[in-house]
């Protein structure tokens, strides 16, 4: 994933094996650290140098999937979401949760405006598979994470859904600013399977997610362009802001495979879907 912001600057993360993969002096992390590590980069605005660059990782897999910054007051804060299987992954005191609980954990964690350290770091989880997929930050510096779990035990809180409903759930979670507690966290699902893949949020706070699904029951809502899945479609689901319940939900597809992989929004509230079919 990218993001840039207000002065230019161009943040990737991502998956590294690389021992070699630049890094920059003192970065929070110059060392490969298994396997596979996450990673971020910073890039100055016309691309020519590397502001920072940092290994984050434990000593099994991690992978970054998604990035977001945080441009208010001259802040560059990084926040990045992923998974990871490293019960070592890197985390911080008072952070929301600081023990891995299954096969593997979504993550969620803020990297300071230098790249030097981290600002909170957690797992997000239960016992079985749980993967972050995209992250979003609110102006309050709130952090919002879509992603996918198979753990009934995924952590909820003021859910619109609190029981998993079968195979892979959508996970919508909303931290506070802090990264130590949960504001509100959410299944979001149906019988078959389904993930989150971006998450954007507007101006006051709303969340709006959208990926894939098979299940004919993904909730959906009266009125909302279709109600009837094919075989496998993109959904667009808006939250309301306490997390408690669905504005509105949709599918969008034909009769075989579609899915989508970004979300965008403009400020009269017109959502933007890319992704395949």
């Amino acid at each position: 994933d990218i993001a840039v912001d207000k002065s230019g600057n161009a943040y990737l993360t991502g998956e590294t094996r690389s021992a070699d993969y630049p890094t920059t002096a003192g970065a929070f992390d110059t060392s490969l650290n298994g396997p596979d590590d996450g990673f971020v980069t910073k890039l100055n605005p016309t691309g020519s140098v590397l502001v920072y660059s940092t290994f984050i990782g434990g000593s099994s897999i991690d992978t970054a999937t998604g990035i977001a910054i945080d441009s208010s007051s001259g802040k560059s804060d990084a926040y990045l979401t992923g998974f990871t299987s490293s019960a070592d992954y890197p985390k911080t005191t008072g952070a929301f949760d600081t023990t891995h609980n299954g096969l593997s954990d979504a993550f969620v964690t803020k990297l300071s405006k230098d790249g030097t350290a981290l600002v909170y770091s957690t797992f997000i989880g239960g016992t079985l598979s749980d993967e972050g997929g995209s992250i979003a930050i609110d102006s309050s510096g709130n952090s919002y994470l879509t992603g996918s779990t198979r753990s009934t035990n995924y952590p909820t809180l003021s859910a619109f859904d609190s029981t998993h409903n079968g195979g892979l759930d959508v996970v919508v979670t909303k931290l506070n600013a802090s990264g130590s507690a949960l504001i509100y966290s959410s299944f979001v699902g149906g019988a078959g399977n389904e993930g989150g893949q971006s998450i954007a949020v507007d101006s006051s706070g709303v969340a709006y997610v959208t990926g894939g699904t098979s299940s004919a029951n993904y909730p959906t809502t009266p009125g909302a362009f279709d109600t009837t899945i094919g075989l496998f479609d993109v959904f667009v689901t808006k939250l309301n802001p306490t997390g408690k319940a669905l504005v509105y939900s949709t599918f969008i597809g034909g009769t075989t495979v579609a899915q989508a992989f970004g979300i965008a929004i403009d400020s009269p509230g017109n959502i933007y879907v890319t992704g395949n079919t």
